[in-house]
């Protein structure tokens, strides 16, 4: 039980740091947490040691991976361009006088880390409001992700200028690297931008992305909660085995 309910405070901790704060400083401060963790659950059966300390550090990181938008928060209808809510009670927006400027769009490929296979592409574009003209700044930029296994996401850049849909304010480990993309985009076009952008997703309903969010948490805890059940049970056999053996 004591395995179980530190299993799920890291994943906990772990989506919250991905969701609202810089992440790669504290997500470390979450993977190292695991350490006390695993000693205090395992401290009177030494023998889950070693394999508490794996589950518990990397169920710390594990929401890296998953965790793309806000936890919570409230859905706000965009108006002014000069007016854009932010922080952590939005989750996203509706623009429904609003347009993805694909003319100005510029990509990047994607991969799973340092050395890694890539396995798509990032495209950012504006996010503009009715009226707005190459010579004004843009606060917002749309991310869509485009699969090269042919899968194809909500964010694709297909669905941008579909007629409804909401936008998700984009969080997470890759936001920085969206940011950039943004700002080489306005450069290359003779734009200009913040120098953090607000970056969102689009999606068919903002609640409808945060729902999903919440799957994708609960499938990657499924991992370390049977790898725990299972440490445990062999754990158990060993130990009846052992009594078995000494008498």
């Amino acid at each position: 039980m004591a395995g179980t309910a530190a299993i799920l405070f890291q994943l906990t901790l772990g989506s919250l740091v991905v969701a609202y704060t810089p992440v790669v400083p504290w997500i470390i401060g979450v993977f190292l947490l695991g350490l006390p963790l695993a000693i205090g659950v395992t401290r009177f059966r030494p023998g889950l040691f070693m394999p508490a300390v794996a589950i518990m550090t990397l169920t710390g990181v594990s929401p890296v991976f998953v965790v793309d938008a806000p936890l919570w928060g409230r859905t706000v209808n965009l108006r002014l361009v000069d007016d854009i809510p932010e922080g952590v009670g939005v989750a996203g927006y509706t623009a429904p006088r609003w347009r993805v400027a694909g003319e100005f769009a510029s990509e990047a490929r994607l991969s799973g880390g340092r050395g890694s296979k890539s396995y798509g592409t990032r495209r950012l574009a504006p996010l503009v409001g009715e009226g707005w003209r190459p010579e004004l700044p843009v606060e917002v930029w749309v991310a869509g992700e485009i699969r090269d296994s042919g899968r194809i996401l909500a964010s694709h850049p297909q669905f941008w200028n579909e007629s409804g849909g909401e936008y998700v304010r984009f969080v997470g480990v890759a936001v920085s690297g969206a940011q950039i993309i943004a700002r080489d985009a306005a450069k290359k076009f003779g734009l200009k931008t913040l120098d953090e952008p607000l970056i969102v997703t689009r999606a068919p309903s903002v609640a409808g992305a945060l729902a999903e969010q919440y799957r994708a948490i609960a499938r990657i805890a499924a991992v370390p909660l049977l790898g725990w059940a299972f440490c445990i049970i062999l754990a158990a056999g060993f130990s009846k085995w052992r009594e078995q053996r000494g008498r």
